[in-house]
């Protein structure tokens, strides 16, 4: 490997690493457990969903990792994958797949993510929930880089505007 490539990678990986932690430092500040629930906030409940069965609602995250991140949450207020029920848990997994597939017919072809954050030092909202980050196909080595960086910048994101969450919102709705 010639030292030019090296030099890129170790580049990388420092990056990666300076991210992890200064991703991590703001998650744990951030993460207060005496927070009302966001996921149990009636407002936050109807400006973001376009899905709801007897376990579970789909919602369009409002600060997006990707376009076209979506969240599948359960509607029983638990903090932990370990207390899903069955029945919550495949009823979501059957909304990760329609969501995929909806995805897909806005989109086109993609790859995606399915995340599902455990414990104090990774969920900011605590209540059981299910990322689906899609990344539209492309034959790039790269991709997994563009997640990651997408990853670490995550945090610092802005909230996407009411009216673009709603037309994201109403193209869900039309398709689920």
């Amino acid at each position: 490997m010639n030292k030019i490539v090296k030099r890129i990678l170790i580049s990388i990986i420092t990056i990666s690493i300076i991210f992890s932690g200064i991703y991590l430092f703001l998650s744990l500040n951030n993460f207060n457990p005496n927070k009302p629930c966001a996921f149990c906030n009636p407002k936050v409940i109807k400006t973001h969903t376009f899905y709801e069965d007897e376990y579970v609602i789909g919602m369009c995250s409002h600060r997006q990792v990707k376009p076209w991140h979506c969240l599948v949450v359960t509607k029983r207020h638990i903090k932990r994958f370990e207390d899903i029920s069955d029945k919550e848990l495949l009823a979501s997994n059957k909304l990760l797949k329609k969501i995929n597939i909806a995805v897909q017919k806005i989109m086109g072809p993609a790859s995606y993510i399915i995340l599902e954050k455990n414990g104090t030092g990774l969920q900011s909202v605590p209540h059981i929930h299910f990322h689906y980050i899609p990344e539209k196909d492309t034959n790039s080595q790269f991709i997994s880089l563009g997640y990651l960086w997408d990853f670490f910048t995550y945090i610092f994101k802005k909230p996407m505007s009411t009216e673009k969450l709603s037309e994201y919102v109403d193209q869900m709705k039309a398709i689920i």
